[in-house]
Formats: C-alpha cells, sequence, structure tokens
C-alpha cells in the first residue's frame, strides 16, 4: 500500500522535466546569421570558343595489293627453263625471265613464215622487174609498127603505079597485122600487171602477218617479270608439260598497296557533312588518311590516299566501303625501323575531313547533351547541345549557346540553374 503514492507522482515527474527542456531549448539565445552569405561552387572554367576541328574516323582493314598478275599459259608445250629465284616470297625485278616454254616447234614456224615472206617479195619484185621489160618492148615494138606502116603505104603507092606486083603487097600488109598484133599483146600484158601487182602485194602482207604471228607465238614461250614485284605462287616445274591457259605464276606488285575498310554510315556522313555544298555538288571530296601498325612495342604509320568509294553497302553491316592507297619505294625503306606494307597485313586506317570552325570543348566537360555554363553574374546556366563529332579529347559542338559565358569544365552535383559559382581567381 505505500508503493502506490511514489507511481502517482512519477507521470508528473517525466512531465515537468519534458516542459523545463522545451523551455530551456526555446529560451537558448539565436547564433548571428548573415542573410547575404550565399554558399557559391568553386568551379574550373574555361572561354567558349570557336575553333577548327576536323571529323576522324577509325577503321580497320587488310592490305592487299594494287596490282595483281597471273602468268597464264597461252600456248601449251614443256618448260625448257625455270628461274632459280622464282620462289614464293622472292622479289624480281621488271623484265627478269621466268620461264620458257620449248620453243622448237614455233622457231620452225617461224623460219617458214619468213620464207614465204620473203617468196613472195621476190614475186612482187619479179612483176617490177616484169613491168620494166614489158614497157620497153612495147615502145620497141611501137617504133616497129611505124616502120611497116610506112613501108606498107609506101607499097601501097608502088602498087597502084604497078610497081610492085599484088603478092609483094600481100606480105608486106600481113607483116602490118603481125605488127600490130604483137603490140597489142604487149599492151594487154601491160595492162594485167596491176591487178597481179596487187594480188602479190596481198600475199606479201599475209606472209608478213604471218611472221609477226610467228615472232609473237615465239615470244610467249619466254615469260618475264612485267614490273618490280612479289612472287606469290608457282605452279610448274622444269620438264612440266604446261597447256593453254593454265595459271603458271602468280605476281604482286610492291610499289603500290590498297587497304578496303569497312566504314559505318554514320561515320561516312560524318565525314561528308564537314564538307561545303559546292564540294559536295561537285563530288570534290577533300578527305586525308594515314595507316597504322601496330604490333606489340612496333607502332609504324603510312600516309595513304582516299582512292574510292566501293558502290555499294553492306547491308548486314550497313557499312560501305573505302579503299585507300599507300605507295612505297623498296629501295628507300629502311626495313629495321619501317617494315613495308604487304598482302593480308592487318591495319588501322584513320580518315580525316576538311576542318571547319566549330564550338570546340573538351569531352570532360561535356554532360551528355548539355554544357555547363558560368555567365558574367556568376550563374551557372545549363545549355542542350547537339554532338557533331569527337576527335581526341575534343568534341565538336551546335546549339544557340550565348557569347561572353565561360565553360565549366568540372561536374556539380547537384547543378542547379542560376546557382552561384566562384574560381580559383575569385577566392
Amino acid at each position: 500500500m505505500s508503493s502506490t503514492p511514489k507511481k502517482r507522482w512519477l507521470p508528473i515527474g517525466i512531465a515537468l522535466g519534458v516542459l523545463c527542456l522545451v523551455a530551456a531549448v526555446m529560451l537558448r539565445p539565436k547564433a548571428p546569421v548573415n542573410e547575404s552569405y550565399d554558399r557559391a561552387r568553386l568551379v574550373e572554367v574555361m572561354p567558349l570558343e570557336r575553333a577548327p576541328l576536323a571529323p576522324e574516323i577509325s577503321a580497320f582493314g587488310r592490305v592487299e595489293p594494287k596490282r595483281v598478275w597471273q602468268a597464264v599459259a597461252e600456248l601449251g608445250g614443256p618448260v625448257r627453263y625455270r628461274n632459280p629465284q622464282l620462289e614464293a616470297g622472292r622479289l624480281l625485278p621488271k623484265g627478269a625471265l621466268l620461264l620458257e616454254i620449248e620453243p622448237l616447234e614455233f622457231e620452225l614456224r617461224l623460219a617458214q613464215a619468213r620464207a614465204d615472206r620473203n617468196a613472195a617479195a621476190a614475186q612482187l619484185t619479179r612483176l617490177s622487174q616484169n613491168e620494166n621489160n614489158l614497157q620497153a618492148s612495147l615502145e620497141l615494138e611501137q617504133g616497129r609498127l611505124q616502120l611497116t606502116q610506112a613501108e606498107t603505104e609506101r607499097k601501097q603507092s608502088l602498087k597502084q603505079r604497078s610497081l610492085i606486083s599484088d603478092s609483094e603487097l600481100d606480105n608486106q600488109q600481113q607483116s602490118l597485122l603481125a605488127q600490130r598484133k604483137l603490140v597489142q599483146e604487149l599492151e594487154n600484158q601491160l595492162q594485167l600487171l596491176p591487178d597481179d601487182r596487187q594480188v602479190a602485194q596481198a600475199q606479201l602482207k599475209v606472209a608478213e602477218a604471218s611472221v609477226a604471228d610467228a615472232e609473237r607465238r615465239l615470244s610467249q614461250t619466254r615469260v618475264t617479270m612485267p614490273f618490280d614485284g612479289r612472287v606469290a605462287e608457282v605452279s610448274v616445274e622444269t620438264g612440266q608439260v604446261v597447256s593453254a591457259n593454265q595459271v603458271m605464276v602468280t605476281l604482286h606488285g610492291i610499289d603500290q598497296m590498297e587497304i578496303e575498310v569497312a566504314v559505318a554510315l554514320h561515320d561516312m556522313q560524318r565525314l561528308l557533312g564537314s564538307h561545303s555544298e559546292d564540294a559536295l555538288r561537285n563530288r570534290a571530296l577533300s578527305l586525308q588518311a594515314e595507316v597504322q601498325l601496330d604490333s606489340g612495342e612496333l607502332s609504324v604509320n603510312w600516309d595513304a590516299e582516299v582512292v574510292r568509294i566501293r558502290e555499294s553497302v553492306d547491308p548486314n553491316q550497313a557499312t560501305v566501303g573505302v579503299v585507300l592507297l599507300v605507295k612505297q619505294d623498296y629501295q628507300q625503306l629502311d626495313l629495321a625501323q619501317r617494315p613495308p606494307l604487304v598482302k593480308d597485313l592487318f591495319v588501322t586506317a584513320r580518315i580525316r575531313g576538311p576542318e571547319r570552325e566549330q564550338v570546340v570543348v573538351p569531352s570532360r566537360a561535356l554532360r551528355g547533351e548539355r554544357l555547363y555554363l558560368m555567365d558574367q553574374q556568376s550563374r551557372l546556366r545549363i545549355e542542350p547541345v547537339e554532338v557533331l563529332y569527337r576527335r581526341g579529347d575534343q568534341v565538336a559542338v551546335r546549339g544557340a549557346l550565348p557569347s561572353d559565358v565561360d565553360l565549366v569544365l568540372n561536374d556539380l552535383l547537384p547543378a542547379v540553374p542560376g546557382m552561384l559559382l566562384r574560381t580559383e581567381a575569385e577566392q
């Protein structure tokens, strides 16, 4: 019964304690507050400026020789000679003899063709000499005809005076007719000579063509290097009988190499978009390129030329083929520092468009598709932009950007438009 009064006073004590605590908090003096103080954020800025920047894309491809030449047998026969240096991978100079097919049969054909040509030429010479002879004979016989005609006229006059007999006059007239016949035959022979000459000239041309064909066929027994190049493949041996249209040797040119790279359509649009409308209308593209080889610690670059763009698009990858050309001179190559480009070498290609003046910002200043700007009042402005292209750490953007503002480089969390900013120089 004695503990009951204590329990009654316990709630009253707790209530008085809470009341005293609330009163102490409410009656505590407040700390002085500076109402003009604003928590300005420290930022790093740079001027927002326009600068020339060229779009650049990267693509990959394999090296292929621009010139690939196959020695196809134009005639059949046994291989009499094969160059000892004719091995895959060897470099051979222009004009080097590679293979020779047995030429005996074709040498005989050439000798026969030359004999026929000489015979046709001799026939034409004989016709010319015969014409000269006939012309001289005709002149002589025509002179005799005039004499015979005069003698006949004289005897006719004598006959009228009965000084000669009829038989003597008849004999003279027969001599005149015989002389006229001889002159007529000579004239007929001379008239036929132009036709005979045309036939002889045609025969001579046929003979000369046969000689040229025999010489060409004989030259086809020898296979020589058409240019300085590398032997890619050899498929014949000495003594082997080859047939017409058989591929004997495959050669690769070494002075010009091509690389076809697959460029995405949006990357191609980026390159073309950096050109002016006049350049696109006149198809005067200004693209620069370089090829890079990376292998371990080795990194080598070659200047390249964009020579053509393929006519079709890969429907599976949505890419278009761009062909690059690299020229190289083996005589000036330092093989210890710069290896030559060879077939199937995997390289990286970088293609650049022309430079155009754009708003260029560092990539670390881009916040998605927005930029943080600090205006003249040191207040934050957030502006949307369109990313045109990137090149390294630089980004070309486009948007309705104000002037006389600075670009904020570092990130702000949270970023509230209008918030007060400060820089190191303002501290």
